[in-house]
């Protein structure tokens, strides 16, 4: 019988060793997962904040445009008497809708009344701006012109166009609108227009009772 000799059971107990070495480590999963969350909490940081930003977003949008469907409702219920003071009134009521973005600290709105011009049982000759008000510190971007311009057919829905006398009242709402975190580049107008026709009466004009008139910054 042939003697293994020390040598050869000093290396194969050190190959031994170095077998049972990488199966241990292979086997050994300590710190895997804090790893793992090292890799992932970057990815979920970006998708949380992201989510956050888009979801303000979305709800700035809604309340702005729920704001100016508001303001347009509100007035084509009035009838033909309608008052300074009542439109301011209303008008406050913009920053209650629209919460918590204050049109009145960032925003504009821009109410205006649109009438057919021409004589009495004939087609319009052209539409014009009977009346224009506003709420708000930034200065109105409306397409509809000064107290008096002809607005051009186009700039009213089909559904809209008024005949000789009649009204539409529309409110346009501009926000500048800021990210809550900043992480998305979200920044920028939010703008929104309702048209409305009176329920109750013309109401071409709006009646002086003292108050001051919510004018249009140029």
């Amino acid at each position: 019988m042939i003697k293994k000799s020390k040598l050869y059971k000093t290396i194969s107990a050190a190959l031994l060793a170095r077998r049972i070495s990488k199966a241990s480590l292979y086997s050994d999963q300590k710190g895997v997962a804090m790893v793992e969350f090292a890799v992932a909490l970057p990815v979920v940081t970006i998708l949380l904040l992201g989510t956050i930003d888009l979801a303000v977003y979305l709800v700035a949008h809604q309340r702005i445009a729920r704001s100016a469907y508001t303001m347009s409702n509100l007035m084509t219920q009035m009838d033909e008497g309608l008052t300074e003071s009542q439109v301011s009134d209303m008008m406050l009521a913009l920053d209650q809708v629209s919460s918590p973005f204050d049109i009145s600290a960032n925003g504009v709105a821009t109410v205006t009344a649109v009438i057919g011009n021409g004589d009495d049982g004939a087609a319009p000759d052209d539409y014009r701006v009977a009346w224009k008000r506003c709420y708000g510190p930034n200065s109105s971007n409306t397409v509809f012109g000064a107290v008096g311009s002809v607005v051009p057919e186009g700039n009213i829905p089909d559904n809209m166009i008024v005949t000789t006398s009649q009204i539409v009242v529309v409110t346009e709402i501009e926000y500048e609108y800021e990210p809550i975190l900043g992480f998305l580049p979200l920044e920028g107008s939010v703008t929104y227009e309702s048209y409305f026709r009176p329920r109750r009466g013309t109401i071409e004009n709006i009646v002086s009772d003292g108050s001051t008139p919510n004018s249009c910054a140029s």
